[in-house]
């Protein structure tokens, strides 16, 4: 005979529930596991399901949404080597503060453009003008003062903002716009979009977010803004000469000089980085690698004091990446000398006077 216990014990037992798929969480149901690479799949994949399962069963759809996003943004940085444990990642992560320095820089020269030039094409003189121009802007300067507080995913999340804004302006402007007030938009885009996308695709948990680094992010940004703000002010305002002219200029050579070779001002910002960093005791060479990347797009931009324009033809664009390479071999080769004399010096014996 069977033992009573046994059959009571085996009729009060609650039987093992089994999750329905359906009933799981939106972001559980999202592919995450098979974005990683095969090896590191295999070695981390049970862990990663068995956490993000935990921590999305009871949170909020866009906190699930949000933690699938960043695991998602791991596995693929994973598998395009842009890690941080990965030599094109460190460079990148070398470069994206610094793309955001200059960016934030050329941000404030045009929003201050847009306020004392109201009249000028480029200015903005109407609502509208007047709200893309803060929606191109706005975003990046926020951005620097984020990333300033320490709070890079915010900065990228407003870079974000501002490289969509600014397509969705030009596609606008395309449709119910033609003349200056389209080309303002459109000129520049390409050279928007490569610095969101340096940005982007640096590993924020490579990017220097140390005190010091993010005081040089500042001051860089700084640097590139206050000069090409003030030579904007110094510049005289357009004023139509007859009414076949668009607008007349009136300039002295001094200025006429200091505006053609300020095209090149953001650049020199980005070499003296460079040649700071390079001159630092332990320099980080793929970190330096990520400051020169950073001022490569400077190559395209001319027609200060505006600077809303690319390169007209290639000559420029020739002769802008020639000035661009020089301020970078420049620096490193002032660096690789001051290293190379501070490392030869004979130092003199302790006690001779």
């Amino acid at each position: 005979m069977s033992d009573p216990t046994a059959v009571t014990t085996t009729s009060t037992a609650t039987p093992a529930t089994t999750p329905v798929a359906g009933t799981r969480p939106l972001p559980a149901r999202l592919p995450l596991r098979a974005l990683y690479p095969a090896k590191y799949r295999a070695a981390h994949g049970d862990e990663i399901t068995a956490v993000f399962a935990e921590v999305v069963q009871d949170a909020e759809l866009g906190t699930g949404l949000r933690e699938w996003a960043a695991l998602a943004a791991h596995a693929l940085r994973l598998r395009t080597r842009l890690s941080s444990a990965d030599p094109v990642g460190r460079i990148a992560a070398g470069a994206a503060p610094f793309v955001l320095a200059g960016g934030a820089g050329l941000s404030a020269v045009h929003l201050l453009l847009g306020f004392i030039h109201p009249d000028f094409p480029y200015g903005w003189g109407n609502p509208v003008r007047a709200a893309a121009g803060l929606l191109q802007t706005g975003p990046w300067l926020l951005a620097l003062l984020c990333a300033g507080l320490g709070r890079w995913s915010a900065a990228r999340a407003l870079v974000v903002v501002g490289t969509l804004g600014r397509l969705a302006i030009v596609l606008a402007f395309h449709h119910v716009h033609s003349g200056p007030a389209w080309a303002q938009y459109h000129g520049l885009l390409g050279f928007w979009t490569t610095l969101g996308a340096l940005l982007l695709v640096a590993p924020p948990d490579g990017v220097d977010l140390s005190r010091r680094g993010r005081s040089g992010v500042a001051l860089a940004a700084i640097a590139v803004a206050v000069p090409l703000c003030t030579l904007l002010v110094l510049w005289q305002v357009p004023r139509p000469s007859r009414p076949d002219a668009f607008f007349d200029l009136a300039f002295s050579p001094t200025l006429e000089r200091l505006t053609d070779d300020s095209s090149h001002w953001p650049a020199a910002v980005l070499s003296l980085a460079l040649l700071l960093h390079l001159g630092a005791r332990r320099p980080d060479r793929l970190r330096a690698a990520g400051i020169a990347l950073a001022a490569l797009p400077w190559t395209v931009l001319v027609s200060p004091p505006f600077s809303e324009q690319p390169a007209f033809d290639s000559r420029e664009l020739l002769h802008n990446t020639v000035v661009v390479l020089g301020l970078l071999g420049g620096a490193t080769l002032l660096a690789a000398v001051s290293r190379t004399y501070w490392r030869t010096r004979p130092v003199e014996p302790a006690g001779l006077v």
